[in-house]
């Protein structure tokens, strides 16, 4: 008995950044597909895409800039809550998805449990980086610690130790003793 094969929904990653990722391509929006390494104009399919938006880049200083549905969403992204609400009725009376947005924004910023709850995230994910980063820079330290041990029982000199692992000599000394 045969089955039939389902085809298969698209997937598509959409990544809004406030960065540049991608300084050398011109332009604020950037798409990837999937292709053969090497012969990529073979892609394996329009139904994988990854969508790389970097809004620094953009020049959408006003409305009257927006010309297109992607630079609607982009000043919509960078403005919501910082102009006009007259400005912004511009874009939503012709975009019906992007009302939902808006509507749901500002539901979210004029209930201040969610708003607290919001801001506790923020600064849960803000200690949780900090952590990690300052683990990071503790192993790094306690490797470069341990690189100096070795380099001390092979003889090196604490010079060429200290210009090799970054370490003070002074810390190199402690190492020895």
């Amino acid at each position: 008995m045969s089955q039939k094969v389902r085809p298969l929904n698209p997937a598509v990653c959409i990544n809004l950044l406030d960065f540049e990722i991608f300084p050398q391509l011109p332009g604020y929006h950037s798409c990837f597909q999937v292709t053969e390494v090497d012969q990529p104009e073979y892609v394996l399919s329009e139904h994988l895409q990854i969508h790389f938006i970097e809004l620094p880049k953009n020049q959408l200083e006003s409305t009257a800039d927006v010309k297109s549905r992607l630079d609607t969403w982009c000043y919509y992204f960078e403005n919501e809550g910082s102009v006009e609400e007259d400005e912004m009725t511009v874009l939503l009376k012709e975009n019906d998805a992007l009302g939902k947005a808006h509507r749901v924004y500002r539901d979210f910023t004029a209930n201040a449990e969610l708003m607290d709850m919001a801001e506790a995230r923020e600064k849960w994910l803000k200690d949780v980086n900090s952590k990690l980063q300052n683990a990071e820079q503790r192993g790094m330290q306690q490797a470069r610690r341990e690189d100096a041990r070795k380099m001390l029982d092979r003889g090196f000199s604490i010079t060429d130790i200290a210009d090799i692992t970054g370490l003070s000599e002074k810390e190199i000394r402690e190492l020895s003793e």
